[in-house]
């Protein structure tokens, strides 16, 4: 068969599997592209097996349920192996175990089981589960603001969810600085969105969950077996708007009222006795607040500090001291998104007025001296990431007369910060909504596989030689090398054959799992580009779901690279800005 399990040490042949990959999607406000699955075909043997004879793809080594069926070799089943655990309790001790699926064709990958069944004649076990990427879908998530590199900041998202070995990000873009406002959610819609806003991809390559740039692998096809263009006409619309963060790293700056303060800003009130609460917006995401201290007078324009005042229904300042006395308070908490403040504010009771009689309710102001109305007091200042969200509006050259709706998505996403983002952002989502959407899905035998017959990039004598070498000192007799491989586990050919493999694997030649999603495929009937969104792999080839239009106008660029404009202009007069879209990396 040529491909193998490994469930947590036991290592078995497998009849088929099937694993299925999505890219992280391009257009920031799509959710869409999950985590990746799989499901294995496992058939199940003779639970006893006489000492001597030999079975293929089965040996006798230590497991997790102790001795039993493991890997090349012969074996005899004891009590205590995993295949007897498995046929006395079921397949379902499995659920929730780690598993390593190997192809020698396409590499290998990781995923956790979590679910399992078998035949009624007992000869097949049924197993599915999630990537390891699924690892990513954790929920209630709350991420701090972040400023430095989008290296750090990856590292730091995948530790809240306790990830912090095998994750890599790619040299080209690791060091790019950023500023991210802080977030609460699950982590793998906040990554994909991150992604997106970065122009990254975030796959499982090699066991790695690795973040890399886009457009930097190229799928080199063969020998399809079927492939198909959709174009067709999506809901039309106008325009589409896109926000626009503009983050920027803050220290003890004005986070309350938004921008400084205004007479429309709010003004809170609690009545004697009673606790109110507020949640009020910031115009940051903070990590800190610099806790708000009680005065008898803060101005309108004050902002150096966090203060506030109260004053009673009579509009006369109160002291801190009486404030407190008379079981008054005020305390501020920041909420998990990190962009709002919690307000709790309780009243004093007993407070005497210039009346005589006790408040009856209190406000966080002061009375204007020009217009005599009240005042919001209350200021905070704050560290963390500051934003000033805009909203754009990018048309997408649909006429009115085509379509009723003006609007068709509104993009926010709180990772787009620059111009560049926005507009990034903004002419892929447009180009959703302009009429035209052309897909590519199909089948091919090889993808991103390992050259185009399929063969196995193996190491040379040289470098197995110069390696053993380097471990074993000097030059090492057969017999060193043999107990080397021995204390390795390594006990046949097929096992030391794989083991060098592994060794010196170059997985952007050899790996094909995590590398189908994303990668780009060119159609010379469209000449055009397509990148990967939804791929199944199996031991027969690549189904390729979905792959999405990906035309750009650096690949324009490249066709016509040695011509002017003018010439550009007289190849493509006759066509409509449309018809040029349409008709690809078309060059007479």
């Amino acid at each position: 068969m040529g491909f193998r399990i490994d469930i947590e040490g036991m290592k078995l042949e497998a009849e088929s599997y099937s694993v299925s990959e999505a890219a992280t999607p391009l257009a920031a406000g799509d959710s869409s592209g999950q985590v990746g699955t799989f499901s294995i075909s496992v058939p199940v043997p003779d639970e006893y097996v006489p000492l001597g004879v030999e079975t293929e793809g089965f040996g006798y080594g230590e497991g997790p349920y102790g001795q039993g069926p493991y890997g090349g070799g012969s074996f005899v089943e004891i009590a205590n192996s995993p295949w007897r655990v498995i046929r006395q309790v079921g397949p379902q001790i499995l659920i929730d175990k780690s598993v390593r699926i190997e192809d020698p064709r396409k590499g290998f990958t990781l995923g956790t089981i979590n679910s399992s069944s078998e035949s009624r004649d007992g000869g097949t076990i049924q197993l599915s589960g999630t990537s390891r990427l699924g690892s990513l879908n954790v929920y209630g998530i709350q991420a701090q603001p972040f400023v430095g590199t989008l290296r750090n900041a990856f590292e730091y998202y995948l530790s809240l969810a306790e990830i912090t070995t095998d994750l890599f990000v790619d040299d080209e873009i690791a060091d790019r600085a950023v500023v991210f406002p802080g977030w609460t959610g699950e982590l793998w819609y906040n990554l994909k969105m991150m992604a997106a806003a970065q122009d990254c991809d975030v796959s499982l390559v090699s066991g790695i969950i690795l973040l890399r740039a886009i457009r930097k692998r190229i799928a080199t096809s063969n020998r399809d077996t079927s492939r198909s263009v959709q174009v067709g006409s999506n809901t039309l619309a106008r325009a589409v708007e896109v926000y626009q963060y503009n983050n920027r790293p803050i220290t003890n700056e004005l986070v309350y009222p938004p921008g400084g303060w205004t007479p429309e800003v709010e003004v809170m009130t609690v009545n004697a006795g009673e606790t109110t609460e507020y949640t009020l917006e910031l115009s940051a995401s903070v990590s800190s607040i610099e806790a708000p201290v009680m005065q008898t007078s803060v101005t309108q324009d004050h902002s150096s500090s966090s203060v506030y005042t109260i004053v009673a229904d009579d509009g006369l300042a109160i002291s801190p001291a009486l404030w407190s006395a008379y079981g008054g308070s005020l305390s501020v908490a920041i909420t998990p998104d990190t962009s709002h403040l919690k307000v709790t504010l309780r009243g004093a009771t007993g407070i005497p007025t210039t009346s005589g009689i006790a408040a009856q309710n209190f406000s966080v102001a002061l009375g204007s001296d020009t217009t005599g109305n009240r005042y919001s007091t209350f200021r905070i200042v704050g560290s963390g990431v500051g934003f000033s969200k805009v909203k754009k509006r990018i048309r997408t050259g649909v006429p009115e007369s085509k379509t009723s709706t003006d609007v068709g998505v509104t993009i926010d996403n709180p990772f787009i910060s620059t111009v560049d983002d926005l507009y990034r952002a903004g002419t892929r989502a447009a180009k959703q909504f302009a009429g035209v959407v052309m897909s590519l899905s199909g089948n091919v035998i090889a993808i991103n596989r390992r050259g185009d017959s399929g063969s196995v990039s193996a190491p040379t004598y040289g470098q197995v030689q110069t390696k053993l070498m380097g471990d074993l000192g000097g030059s090492p007799t057969y017999g060193q090398v043999q107990t080397h491989y021995t204390g390795l586990g390594l006990t046949s050919y097929a096992d030391v054959r794989e083991y060098w493999l592994q060794i010196f694997r170059n997985d952007d030649v050899d790996q094909v799992f995590g590398n189908a999603q994303g990668a780009r495929l060119f159609d010379k009937r469209t000449r055009r580009w397509y990148r990967i969104r939804d791929a199944s792999l199996t031991p027969g080839g690549v189904n390729i779901q979905t792959a999405d239009d990906d035309l750009v106008n650096g690949d324009i660029q490249s066709l016509y690279n040695d011509l002017t404009y003018s010439d550009v202009q007289t190849i493509l007069d006759p066509f409509t800005y449309r018809e040029v879209d349409l008709a690809g990396m078309w060059r007479p």
